[in-house]
């Protein structure tokens, strides 16, 4: 079959593309240290810009704003965590060994590493309710609780559960907060505290499920 008349332009657009969609990354990994450091507060566009070697116009190109680029830098990492470990599968037992599993990639890349400590910085700053983030966090947390509850319900429905059924809500919002309670203490002091321990040890007290 022989080529379309369009194949060079179509190549040349995939390539433009590729290019595009590569500097995007760039930048976005550029945003998770600058905001791992500084906080979406303390970090400006040229911060972001400077880290991915790029110009202030050449960042505004793919983000109209630093509000856009928060968004897109939350919404990679709460992507990434839910498709690699399954969070959102409604299976009580695959749930359940996932945030053990998340807790277990994030310790062994160390405390240094930006999306962890970002994350971190982030929740903090939307507590108040003037931060462009504050109605985000307040969703992400929403859906972890809804996710936590259905995994929970799960885990009953084949007499798994080691609590009573009516605590099922409030156990949800204990396994939502569990890494707000322990990341600031790992980060701050990893030697004193082992982080996967500690989330396997809470999430046993819920489960009769190998963890």
């Amino acid at each position: 079959m022989p080529l379309t008349d369009d194949v060079t332009v179509r190549r040349r657009e995939s390539r433009q593309a590729a290019a595009s969609a590569l500097r995007r990354e760039q930048i976005l990994d550029a945003a998770v240290e600058a905001f791992s450091d500084k906080g979406f507060n303390g970090t400006s566009i040229r911060d972001v810009a400077a880290r991915a070697h790029l110009s202030h116009t050449g960042v505004l190109h793919h983000f109209p704003d630093k509000t856009a680029l928060l968004e897109a830098v939350l919404d990679r990492a709460v992507h990434r965590a839910g498709d690699e470990f399954e969070l959102d599968a409604g299976d009580g037992a695959t749930f359940m060994r996932g945030f053990v599993a998340l807790a277990a990639r994030d310790a062994s890349r160390g405390v240094d590493a930006p999306e962890t400590r970002m994350f971190r910085m982030i929740a903090a700053e939307a507590l108040s309710p003037t931060h462009p983030a504050h109605g985000y966090m307040r969703r992400w947390y929403s859906e972890v609780r809804g996710h936590a509850t259905a995994a929970l319900e799960d885990l009953a429905s084949r007499g798994l559960l080691r609590i009573p059924r009516e605590d099922i809500p409030l156990a949800a919002g204990q396994i939502a907060g569990l890494r707000d309670g322990l990341d600031p203490q790992w980060l701050l002091d990893p030697d004193s505290v082992d982080l996967v321990a500690a989330v396997r040890d809470q999430l046993r007290r819920y489960a009769d499920i190998g963890l």
